[in-house]
């Protein structure tokens, strides 16, 4: 619970000080908070961390300075810090960072920014999934660890080995690889055309495994993360198509990504990955979403990875009720040969507790919700040394509160 003190003190402060949220007009100058504060708590009930119940908090503020000149042109920066925590019966750590920040122009000419910042499917402004991220779970946190296909909040439950295989696999089918990828990197994004076309394309010149700034830490010392490959010369692209009626909102979406990597014989190797499908929301109640990824095949090693994700969730006043399913093959990510098999039943429910979205005063938009879920996953291995097959249920309940 200590550790979880910190979190709960900056979300309020952050509180206490904001004011209207406004984009300036010509000339003029602003800046833009948004944030949220998550706390759930999750406990596996089968498998191979059954009981290990956990208490998880998580908060993150991003600021923006904002001057719009007279000419319309919005020029901006945006900086974000993140605290988590995890308590449990036998671990409890804390660590407290700043994983993004950027520079950046907006106008008739679409978005330029720069700096270490993630790439797709996440928005550009705020903490929303964008219309890039076709399959979602919107009964759970809208920012942040999220119950969403490689959201990552189910899987801080489990044991650190096997959340890493789980987290290696559950991109396939959500997005193109290396969207979450925080390196220093160049965006540009189109504006959109009447038609609903628009498109984005980043670049990174080297992929760096921890970018941002590590503030602080804490608690039991976390798994230490493998070292990664040497990486360069990231490219990510999207394109978009979105139709929107009073009746239906249809998005058509692809997502790929380039980088070139270093194999253990001294060679450069080019590793490709493409993800894509469709969403569609009916009467502002029924959503359906549907994507399918495929990565390169590693050098010598396995299958070729591949992944497919459906969701179908239904909103009913301040009900969302809704939940995916995913299968997704790759080859093993800690080192041992042979491939991952990851099956991922996920269905949950939220109930909205802020009707009139103005807890924080006039002209800030604020949300206040409570979820619960259950995350079954099944991991078979295809190894030359046979192992059991991993697979377990895990229970989460919590709140979120989030405004911009």
């Amino acid at each position: 619970m200590r550790a979880i003190l910190p979190v709960a003190a900056l979300l309020g402060l952050c509180a206490t000080t904001a004011h209207a949220q406004s984009l300036p007009g010509p000339g003029h100058f602003a800046v833009a908070l948004s944030g949220f504060q998550t706390g759930a708590v999750a406990a596996a009930t089968d498998g191979p961390s059954a009981g290990e119940g956990r208490v998880l908090s998580e908060t993150e503020i991003e600021a923006s300075p904002l001057l719009r000149t007279k000419g319309g042109t919005l020029l901006g920066a945006r900086g974000v810090i993140n605290l988590t925590a995890t308590t449990g019966r036998q671990t409890a750590t804390w660590r407290a960072a700043i994983p993004e920040w950027s520079v950046f122009a907006s106008g008739s000419f679409g978005r330029i920014e720069v700096g270490e910042r993630a790439g797709f499917p996440q928005s550009l402004v705020g903490f929303t999934p964008s219309e890039i991220a076709l399959v979602s779970a919107p009964f759970g946190p809208v920012g942040g660890t999220r119950l969403d296909p490689d959201g990552r909040l189910p899987t801080r439950a489990l044991p650190a080995p096997l959340a890493a295989r789980i987290n290696g696999l559950s991109t396939l089918g959500y997005a193109a690889r290396f969207y979450a990828d925080r390196s220093a990197k160049a965006i540009w994004v189109t504006p959109r055309t009447r038609s609903g076309f628009y498109g984005a394309v980043s670049y990174a010149p080297t992929v760096t495994q921890r970018p941002g700034v590590l503030l602080g830490q804490g608690g039991q010392a976390a798994v230490p993360i493998p070292a990664a490959p040497r990486r360069k010369d990231l490219v990510q692209a999207a394109a978009v198509w979105n139709h929107r009626s009073a009746d239906l909102d249809l998005t058509l979406a692809a997502t790929w990504s380039h980088l070139r990597e270093l194999g253990v014989d001294g060679r450069w190797r080019g590793l490709g990955s493409v993800s894509g499908g469709v969403s569609a929301t009916l009467r502002d109640t029924w959503a359906f979403g549907l994507s399918a990824g495929l990565d390169s095949r590693p050098a010598g090693r396995g299958a070729r990875p591949f992944g497919v994700i459906a969701s179908l969730d239904r909103v009913s006043g301040p009900w969302t009720v809704g939940g995916y399913v995913q299968h997704a093959r790759a080859v093993r990510r800690d080192g041992l040969p042979g491939d991952d098999t990851l099956d991922v039943i996920e269905g949950g429910a939220s109930l909205q507790i802020d009707r009139n979205h103005d807890l924080l005063g006039a002209g800030r938009y604020t949300e206040a919700r409570v979820f619960a879920a259950a995350y079954h996953f099944r991991l078979a291995a295809n190894a030359p040394q046979p192992e059991p097959t991993r697979q377990g249920l895990v229970l989460l309940a919590g709140v979120q509160f989030s405004f911009f």
